[in-house]
């Protein structure tokens, strides 16, 4: 079974404006995402990184609809250990920021397939890195993949 960690802006998606064409593809790719997901043709990995961030979201209508989808997804958790805490800090030398160099992190500790992201900038750093996971953004993951 094909094993992804989706950054938290995936979550945040198909709550954002659905007008704009490049963000309601994405949101239709994640939706997709979630469908594969309740049909066990993947299995979605979180962690407390992600968790974290959503408590930063400050407009509590949106945090609350993230937080139901995420309760209402079933995700496997992933552990937090000292060894994925040092791969974030080497992943930050590569220009990669502290949040989503941990979020790499975690994913890379479970050999997750694909770690999927709306964040181009996270995309375009995670090539100057030597990482063990493949970083992607969901439209792309769904035209190669699914």
């Amino acid at each position: 079974m094909l094993k992804i960690y989706l950054d938290n802006c995936c979550y945040n998606r198909p709550f954002d404006d659905l007008k704009q064409e490049k963000i309601s593809l994405e949101s239709n790719a994640i939706e997709s995402i979630f469908a594969n997901k309740v049909n066990k043709k993947i299995e979605i990995y979180k962690s407390m990184a992600i968790e974290f961030e959503l408590s930063k979201i400050k407009n509590d209508n949106k945090r609350r609809q993230v937080e139901d989808l995420l309760d209402s997804m079933d995700l496997i958790e992933i552990e937090y250990s000292q060894a994925i805490k040092k791969r974030a800090v080497e992943l930050t030398k590569y220009n990669i920021k502290d949040m989503d160099a941990l979020h790499i992190a975690f994913a890379e500790s479970k050999n997750i397939d694909y770690f999927i992201t709306t964040d181009r900038l996270l995309i375009n750093a995670s090539k100057r890195a030597k990482l063990n996971i493949k970083v992607i953004n969901p439209v792309e993951f769904i035209m190669e993949v699914m």
